[in-house]
C-alpha cells in the first residue's frame, strides 16, 4: 500500500468513527509531519483547518502509553549510525501459534530478502516460548553477543529492567508490546489494541441490541495485547447494564485450550447470546464447540485468520474481523534499518488494522490456502506459501 493510500484509508476510518483523530495524527505524523497531519484532517472536514500541532500539550514518554501521546515524538538516531553489515537481535515471543510464526516470518523476510546483505549472517534469534521468564534469561544471552539493534516482543512487566539495560548499553530497542511504562526504548510499533477491544465490544453490543448473556475469551494473562483489549471491551460493556457477562477466561491463544473452555461454558450455560473474543484463536474453537453442541452460533468478533473465515462461509456467521498485523515484525526491522542509518524516526508507529464484516468475506477469504494463514500478511505471497505450503 502506498503512503497516499495508507493515509486515505486512515481518513476513512476517522470518518466512520473507527479511528480517533489523535490516533490518526500519531499514525501519520511520521509521514506527513505534524502540521501536515492536522492539515489532512482539516481538509477532510474532521478538525478545524486552523488547528496546528502546537495546540496539543506534550506529555513525556515513559509517563503514559504511546497510544495516548498527544503529539508525535521523534528520536535522532545519529548516535546509532554505523556502516553495515549490522547484527540484528530478535527477542521473539516464539512461534507458539500461526500468528506468531508469521510475525517471525515477516522479520525473517526483512532480514534475508528486503535488506539482503545489510545484516550480518549472525541473526540473533531468541524463542520466548510465550513465557516472560524465558525472555528475561534470553535478553542476557542476546546482550552478551553485542547486537547493533534489538527488536522485541516483551511478554510482561518483568522485561522492563532487562530491556532498559539493553538501551543503557547503547543498543536501540524497538518493541511491539508495552506492558510497562519506560522512556528507554527507541520505537514502539503496534496496532491499537484498545481500538480492537472497543470496536469489537461496541459491535457485539449493537448486534445484541444492548441486552443478552455473553462469554468473554482472552489470550494470555498478563500480556499487553490481551489485557489492553480486555480492559477496553469491559469499559464498553459497562455502559450496557442489560448485557450480562456469564464468564471470562484466558485461553493462551490456543485453539485446543479455547475449545475446552467453550465446551465447559456451553455445558454450564444453556443460553449464550454472544461471544466476545480477543482473537481468532478463540473464535475459531468457539464456532466448533457451538456446532458440536448443536447450539445456534451467536455473533462474535474475530481476526482475519483463514480457518475462521472458512467456517464463517460454511455456517453463514455474523462477525466483525479486526486485524492485528503480524507485519509488525517487518516494520520493526524497517525502523531498525532507519536507526542504524542515523535517521530521525518516530517513537510510535501505528500499524493499520484491516476491518471487515461478513458482507466482505469473499474479498478476503482464501479457500485455496492454508487454514493457518492470516490473510492480512504484507510480505510477498511466496513467503506465505513458504510458511504454509499446504491447504487445510
Amino acid at each position: 500500500m502506498s503512503e497516499h493510500d495508507f493515509i486515505n484509508s486512515l481518513l476513512e476510518k476517522v470518518e466512520r468513527g473507527q479511528l480517533s483523530r489523535r490516533s490518526f495524527i500519531l499514525a501519520t505524523g511520521g509521514i506527513a509531519g505534524l502540521a501536515g497531519a492536522y492539515s489532512l484532517l482539516g481538509g477532510a472536514g474532521l478538525v478545524s483547518p486552523t488547528a496546528t500541532a502546537e495546540a496539543a500539550t506534550v506529555k513525556q514518554a515513559g509517563k503514559i502509553r504511546p497510544e495516548e501521546w498527544e503529539r508525535m515524538l521523534f528520536f535522532d538516531c545519529t548516535p546509532f549510525k554505523k556502516d553495515p553489515p549490522w547484527k540484528l537481535a530478535n527477542l521473539s515471543q516464539g512461534p507458539t501459534n500461526s500468528w506468531a510464526l508469521m510475525l517471525d516470518g515477516h522479520s525473517e523476510y526483512a532480514y534475508k530478502e528486503k535488506y539482503k546483505g545489510m545484516f550480518s549472517d549472525r541473526y540473533l534469534y531468541a524463542d520466548g516460548q510465550l513465557n516472560a521468564a524465558v525472555q528475561v534469561a534470553a535478553v542476557e544471552t542476546l546482550l552478551a553477543q553485542k547486537p547493533d539493534v534489538m527488536i522485541s516482543t516483551p511478554l510482561g512487566a518483568a522485561l522492563k529492567r532487562p530491556l532498559e539495560r539493553v538501551w543503557d548499553a547503547g543498543i536501540p530497542v524497538i518493541q511491539m508490546q508495552m506492558p510497562y511504562l519506560t522512556d528507554k526504548f527507541l520505537c514502539y510499533v503496534n496496532a491499537d489494541n484498545a481500538l480492537q477491544g472497543r470496536v469489537t465490544a461496541e459491535w457485539l453490543a449493537k448486534k445484541l441490541n444492548g441486552k443478552g448473556k455473553i462469554v468473554m475469551a482472552s489470550g494470555a494473562a498478563g500480556v499487553d495485547t490481551a489485557e489492553v483489549r480486555l480492559t477496553a471491551a469491559r469499559a464498553v460493556f459497562a455502559k450496557y447494564p442489560n448485557i450480562e457477562i456469564l464468564a471470562h477466561g484466558y485461553h493462551n491463544w490456543s485453539i485446543s485450550q479455547g475449545k475446552k473452555g467453550f465446551e465447559a461454558w456451553l455445558a454450564a450455560h444453556p443460553r449464550i447470546d454472544g461471544v466476545w473474543s480477543d482473537s481468532a484463536f478463540q473464535s475459531w474453537p468457539a464456532v466448533e464447540a457451538f456446532v458440536e453442541a448443536g447450539r445456534d452460533i451467536p455473533p462474535m468478533p474475530t481476526e482475519p485468520l483463514n480457518g475462521f473465515l472458512k467456517l464463517a462461509k460454511k455456517y453463514n456467521l455474523e462477525f466483525i474481523s479486526v486485524g492485528y498485523p503480524n507485519a509488525t515484525g517487518l516494520i520493526m526491522v524497517d525502523v531498525a534499518v532507519s536507526a542504524l542509518r542515523g535517521e530521525v524516526v518516530p517513537r510510535y508507529v501505528y500499524v493499520d488494522q484491516l476491518m471487515f464484516e461478513e458482507d466482505e468475506l469473499d474479498k478476503y477469504l482464501r479457500p485455496d490456502m492454508s487454514d493457518d494463514l492470516w490473510v492480512d500478511y504484507r510480505y510477498p505471497q511466496s513467503w506465505a506459501m513458504k510458511q504454509f505450503p499446504k491447504k487445510g
